[in-house]
Parts: C-alpha cells; sequence; structure tokens
C-alpha cells in the first residue's frame, strides 16, 4: 500500500482534514469542529481528530495554520486570530497528539506550495501567489521553493504599504487603509460595491453578476481594482522579477477576475516593455482553490522528511 499522510488545515471553527497519498492525490476528507480559543482547547479539538482517524495508517501529520511560523523548526511564533500562540512548539505538541512526526506551516505559503508543487507555477521557476480573501493571502516562490524570510514573514502581502502619504502622515501599522489588502482583497471590493450601492452585505457572487450586466458601479470597483492590483504587481516586480503571477481565492472562480488583473498589467507594462529594467510577468489563475493549503502542507511534510 502506498504510503499516506494525515493532512490538517486549522481554521478558526473547522479543522478540515484529510487522508493523502505521496502524490498530492486525496483518499479521504471531511471537517470538524474545532475550539482553538486557548491552547487546552485547540489540543483537546485534536485529540478527538485523532481518535476518529484511529483506524488509518499513516505515516505523518502535515498542518496548516494561520501566523508566522519558522516550519524548519516546528515554531509558531504567533498565531494570527489564535492569540494565545507565541512562540508556541506546535509541532511537537500538535505531533504528541498524534504520535506521529508533524510539519507545520502558514496557511498561505501553504497555498504557495501547491501551486509550487503541482499548481499553476510548477512549470516555472518563479512566481507569487495572491490569495484573495478577507486579506491577501499567499507566498513567493523563488527558486521552487516558498520563500520563508529571515523571520518567517516573507510574503504577507496584505500588509504592503501603498499609501506611502499615509504612513507620513502618522497614519501607521494600524490603518489598514495603508496596505495592499484594502484596495485588492475580496473583502475590500464587495465593501466598497455594497458601500456604494447600499448593499449591507454584499459579496463576490453580488458584484461579479453585476459586472455582467453591465451595471458601470461594479465595473468601475473591478476597474480600480485591475489597476491596484496591475500598480502592486509592478512595485513587487521591481524586487522580485519572478515569472509568474498567479490568482486565487474565492473570486477567482470567476475568469473575470484573472482576466481584469491581466489586462491591467498589459496596460501598464506594455507602453514601457522595452524599457523597463525587469521583466513582464504572466499572469494566471491559481489551478487549487479551497484545498490548496492541504495540498501545500502535505508538499511542506514531504520536503521535511525527505
Amino acid at each position: 500500500m502506498a504510503k499516506q499522510y494525515l493532512v490538517l488545515d486549522i481554521g478558526g471553527t473547522f479543522i478540515k482534514y484529510a487522508l493523502m497519498d505521496g502524490e498530492g492525490q486525496f483518499i479521504e476528507q471531511g471537517k470538524v469542529l474545532a475550539d482553538t480559543s486557548c491552547e487546552e482547547a485547540m489540543l483537546a479539538s485534536l485529540g478527538v481528530l485523532a481518535a476518529k482517524m484511529s483506524e488509518h495508517e499513516y505515516e505523518g501529520v502535515a498542518i496548516s495554520m494561520p501566523g508566522r511560523i519558522d516550519t524548519a523548526a516546528g515554531i509558531a511564533h504567533t498565531g494570527g486570530a489564535f492569540t494565545w500562540v507565541h512562540d508556541y512548539p506546535a509541532a511537537e505538541k500538535y505531533g504528541a497528539v498524534f504520535g506521529k512526526p508533524c510539519t507545520i506551516a502558514n496557511d498561505g505559503k501553504c497555498a504557495a506550495s501547491a501551486e509550487n508543487w503541482i499548481g499553476a507555477l510548477s512549470d516555472v521557476n518563479s512566481g507569487v501567489v495572491l490569495v484573495l480573501g478577507t486579506g491577501i493571502g499567499g507566498g513567493i516562490v523563488i527558486n521552487n521553493e516558498v520563500w520563508m524570510g529571515a523571520s518567517g514573514g516573507a510574503g504577507e502581502l496584505s500588509a504592503f504599504i501603498t499609501d506611502h502619504e499615509g504612513v507620513k502622515n502618522g497614519l501607521g501599522w494600524g490603518n489598514i487603509g495603508i496596505m495592499w489588502a484594502s484596495h485588492i482583497s475580496a473583502g475590500s471590493i464587495t465593501g466598497k460595491y455594497g458601500a456604494l450601492k447600499g448593499i449591507e452585505k454584499a459579496d463576490g457572487i453580488i458584484l461579479f453578476d453585476a459586472y455582467e450586466a453591465g451595471d458601470p458601479i461594479a465595473r468601475d470597483v473591478l476597474k480600480t481594482f485591475g489597476e491596484e492590483a496591475a500598480a502592486g504587481i509592478a512595485s513587487l516586480q521591481s524586487v522580485l522579477d519572478v515569472e509568474r503571477y498567479a490568482i486565487g481565492g474565492g473570486i477567482s472562480a470567476r475568469p473575470e477576475t484573472t482576466q481584469i488583473v491581466k489586462d491591467a498589467v498589459d496596460a501598464l507594462f506594455d507602453p514601457y516593455v522595452d524599457f523597463l529594467p525587469y521583466g513582464k510577468p504572466e499572469i494566471v489563475t491559481c489551478k487549487f482553490g479551497n484545498e490548496a493549503n492541504l495540498i501545500g502542507a502535505l508538499a511542506f511534510h514531504l520536503q521535511a522528511r525527505k
């Protein structure tokens, strides 16, 4: 029998789980409710899952979770919404629950890892994954490896500063408006559309259906989204000079999303492409959606166990 691995994607309400083989194929998957409010509750939730999966044979446990993660050391320096996490030996603690070798990795970097391994970046040496959700998830791939950074925080593109004047005027890190996430995240653009239309809870379906129907406000919101995405990509490109950007997140299921970004990148780059000191990147859609974190967590685990 081929080796199997238990892979987890720990969120605020649910833990998604899957049994997978070493090629990234799903054998079984599901989700369980989780209490992540403190260490004891988290370990108890994992214990319930360990008992549920006790009849299966698996080689190790691969975990995707939020926060600034040192994957090599197995330390979660922060935990995102899990505010009790601080320099926490998560791989050791969680592995003890299952009695198996365990690896942990940041959820955004897991999405990048999935696309790098067998997804939209698998045939290039360098690229960036932009997962457009409440903020901007994803990560940076350099020489076919997810770039972790000196402290494990590389690729946290929600915090990419786009309003230098705002910083100069003392708005500081507490003001999300100075960051890229306030311009191109799914939460941002649907919120802008809702505010302009008087819709309390606008979502991607409402926005893109209106865009398809020719609503001028929806078209203006998404035109601005494309321009802001292209401007950020151009800034990143001046530092990274990667081959490809892959657009993910729930709104990437609509082909218009990637096309809008691609058109804006073309408009920004094409008039100057012969003079730019860096290359124009390709813009594509991510291959994986909600399963990306699971696939990428497994990729990190397999690398660590070589």
